[in-house]
């Protein structure tokens, strides 16, 4: 045999055992939400994001473990189990949202429910969950685990309301993980991770997971490409209640991953999320974490660049509505404009969010957009063609495709969102 012959062999072997390889391989998660805090700020959001991550990854074909407010013996405990049923060659995702906090000359720890801290940082070093130590161990094992944090990383003696403070320690620091691994936090070093945008926030869920679920299930979206926009829309959102949030990424691994591999396009529909899951308050040594299906509150994230559902298909509205205004909302803070700020103060006259735009109106040199008229007073297209319209809008604001604008501009000569398709056009390269 020619050398030519013996190499191209040995090429041909080694791709088969590679395809083999990765045929066999599996994809797990452990997705872990904690809102009942015992003895520090319980969260409000943390295990509806845990929720919503485990129904997207089992979509995107994980094997998903959930643990929800959990205690430091089950966190350790699920995650020893966890860790004995990779192999390798598999896909891990590891996602944990609730407090965080790292104290002076330690790693990051991810608290269980019933931790108990004092003044010496001694408890979070005895009874957190060490990142770093996660890291470590599923690393050993997997051929590509991607770490998605969604906690804190701010002063953790400044408390707020609306975010997921730290009880104790120093912030999050940015982390150096081995060959193999992506870690992604929401936020960057000495910001706060908002748990909602605002007391009568709509959506059940964190602002960067939020985010994140809305992009991870585009097809052919690289992990790293997917966390640009997600840092984008994230920062967008953020600033619009004068807040400053940016996700970070440190990137280790040794290729690309996708939750959807193939053309770029939309990724399958998961099935309907699961309804609120109020936290667990009683403070037991151990409670056992309980899912219990609810009416749903809102809307599944919605796919990028998806055809409008049929009218079978749909929501409620008032199941809908929320998650509609908060994304006309979004629309009009990212293009920043009087006409876009306008625009939806004539949509949502009474909105949630109609204190913030009259505001960002008047500072813009004029007087804030006096209150529509009622309905009933103005000349109006049916309810159905509005409700067409908007959802022809949203599509287009959602995929941010030119085809998509440019297909409302024509549908919608004189549409409600006319200047703000014409406004998105000029930024597009």
């Amino acid at each position: 045999m020619t050398t030519t012959a013996l190499l191209v062999s040995l090429a041909v072997a080694v791709a088969a055992a590679c395809a083999a390889q990765d045929a066999g391989a599996a994809r797990l998660a452990m997705v872990v939400g904690n809102d009942a805090y015992q003895t520090i700020n319980k969260l409000r959001n943390a295990r509806n994001d845990a929720v919503t991550m485990a129904r997207e990854l089992e979509a995107a074909g994980f094997k998903v473990t959930r643990v929800l407010d959990a205690t430091r013996e089950r966190l350790n405990s699920e995650f020893d189990g966890f860790v004995r049923r990779l192999e390798k060659g598999d896909e891990v995702v590891f996602f944990f949202s609730g407090h965080g906090s790292q104290p002076p000359q330690a790693g990051p720890f991810l608290l269980p429910v019933d931790i108990k801290v004092g003044s010496d940082h001694k408890s979070i070093l005895r009874d957190g969950f060490s990142l770093e130590t996660a890291i470590e161990e599923l690393n050993q094992r997997a051929r590509f685990s991607l770490f998605i944090i969604d906690a804190c990383r701010d002063d953790p003696f400044r408390q707020t309301v609306a975010g997921r403070s730290l009880p104790s320690g120093s912030g999050l620091a940015r982390i150096e993980p081995p060959d193999g691994t992506l870690v992604i936090m929401a936020a960057s070093k000495g910001q706060q991770a908002l748990d909602r945008l605002s007391d009568n926030d709509p959506v059940n869920n964190g602002l960067f997971t939020r985010e994140l679920v809305k992009q991870m299930r585009t097809r052919g979206l690289p992990v790293t490409e997917m966390l640009r926009k997600v840092r984008t829309n994230v920062v967008a959102a953020a600033n619009s209640v004068n807040h400053k949030q940016k996700p970070s990424l440190t990137d280790e691994s040794t290729a690309d991953f996708f939750f959807y591999p193939g053309a770029t396009g939309p990724a399958p529909q998961p099935s309907p999320p699961p309804a609120y899951v109020p936290p667990v308050t009683t403070p037991a040594p151990e409670p056992a974490p309980v899912i219990t299906p609810m009416p749903t509150l809102a809307p599944p994230p919605r796919v990028q660049a998806a055809p409008a559902p049929t009218p079978a298909a749909r929501l409620p509205a008032a199941a809908s509505d929320p998650q509609r205004e908060f994304d006309a909302w979004e629309a009009a803070t990212r293009a920043g404009t009087r006409s876009a700020f306008e625009g939806y103060l004539s949509q949502y006259p009474g909105g949630r969010y109609t204190p913030l735009a009259r505001d960002k109106l008047s500072g813009m040199g004029a007087a804030a957009a006096a209150p529509a008229a009622p309905a009933a007073a103005r000349p109006t297209a049916p309810v159905n063609n509005a409700q067409a319209e908007f959802e022809v809008w949203d599509r287009a604001v959602t995929s941010g495709a030119r085809a998509d604008y440019e297909r409302y501009l024509s549908l919608y000569p004189g549409g409600r969102y006319l200047d703000l398709a014409r406004a998105a056009i000029k930024k597009l390269p």
